[in-house]
């Protein structure tokens, strides 16, 4: 069994490898890969992570995660993910939002 290396994970992460593939050559968990990755500072790469930029700045700009996920061919859970996780997006806006957008009817609205 080969012992899990820093040096030798972040080359193959590096050429593109994922963390199944990595843990494969070591016979270790992908949890395992990722961490020892993870805490040695190596970010993370996703197919999307080259535009992370882009989408906070669009979304700062008044362009909707709807809009952006259409332009970047993504889910738009995808993108406000990652917006709120950077919280671009407070926590509890998305939430907010969705409620606002239910009509009450006039039936239930309590006149004060």
């Amino acid at each position: 069994m080969k012992k899990l290396d820093l040096d030798i994970c972040k080359k193959l992460r590096e050429e593109g490898h994922t963390y199944k593939e990595i843990a494969g050559y070591f016979d270790v968990s992908k949890q395992a890969v990722f961490d020892l990755l993870n805490k040695s500072g190596v970010k993370r790469k996703t197919k999307h992570s080259e535009h992370y930029q882009d989408w906070e700045r669009l979304y700062k700009e008044g362009v909707g995660g709807h809009t952006i996920a259409k332009m970047y061919k993504c889910s738009e859970n995808t993108v406000y993910t990652y917006l709120s996780r950077k919280f671009v997006i407070e926590r509890g806006q998305l939430v907010k939002k969705k409620r606002m957008k239910k009509i009450v009817p006039e039936a239930l609205l309590i006149e004060g």
